[in-house]
């Protein structure tokens, strides 16, 4: 009981860790690409592409030979949050 008690607690407190940006689309939103774009002037490579549940543009890409997720402000264009992979 101790040990579900203590993965359960420990689950928990790891979520936020993953947890990704969110961002409030408006109806002005700047174009997929220039965010791609962003990312391929500073050397990285776009390898795929979503929009996650929070509404942010989401680059999957690598940069120096490093894996790595992007997160944009789809009304801004600007770089929210870059995950290393």
């Amino acid at each position: 009981m101790k040990k579900l008690f203590l993965t359960a607690a420990l689950a928990t407190l790891a979520a936020p860790a993953f947890a990704e940006p969110s961002c409030n689309p408006g109806t002005d939103l700047k174009p997929v690409w220039e965010s791609m774009k962003t990312f391929e002037e500073e050397g990285g490579k776009v390898l795929a592409f979503k929009i996650n549940s929070g509404g942010c543009y989401e680059i999957y890409g690598s940069q120096n030979d490093t894996k790595m997720e992007v997160f944009f402000d789809p009304n801004t264009g600007a770089e929210i949050e870059r995950i290393n992979a």
